[in-house]
């Protein structure tokens, strides 16, 4: 069956799917993705299978088929790093002195963030330029924003 995401709370790690088969919205916990759960967002297509339970339909199995973040940060690669690149759905900022973290994750400053990403792109894909590096830094770093991962 394929669906679009019409919710998802990164934070908590669920999502929920609406699908012209069905009449309920369909609960996804990232567990049960087939693919890495950064490229989930709102407006992401998937294909799923579930089963219904008592509280309503649950997929078992989620598979990507389309997702607005990849795009976002295939177009910044493809056009050499030219294209400014922003959070596709960005989430709603946590109200202020509202931390959504439950004291699992680390929260990083903006300049920890970069340095990681940086890293982790010299080192996984060698070949990219300086304008990639900043275009994929920026995107990842405006996600995270968007989320409340960063220190103000």
């Amino acid at each position: 069956m394929r669906g679009s995401v019409v919710r998802y709370d990164a934070i908590k790690g669920y999502a929920f799917v609406a699908s012209d088969e069905l009449d309920e919205d369909v609960f996804l916990h990232v567990n049960d993705l087939d693919f890495d759960k950064a490229l989930m967002a709102v407006g992401a297509e998937v294909d799923f299978t579930h089963e219904v339970g008592d509280r309503g339909p649950r997929a078992l199995s989620a598979s990507l088929v389309h997702s607005p973040v990849a795009d976002a940060v295939q177009a910044a690669l493809s056009d050499g790093g030219t294209t400014a690149v922003s959070a596709p759905v960005p989430a709603p900022a946590p109200a202020s002195g509202d931390h959504p973290h439950d004291g699992f994750a680390d929260v990083l400053s903006a300049a920890e963030l970069r340095g990681e990403v940086t890293e982790k792109l010299l080192a996984s894909v060698g070949d990219l330029t300086g304008r990639q590096v900043l275009a994929v830094r920026a995107a990842v770093e405006q996600i995270a924003r968007s989320h409340g991962w960063l220190d103000s």
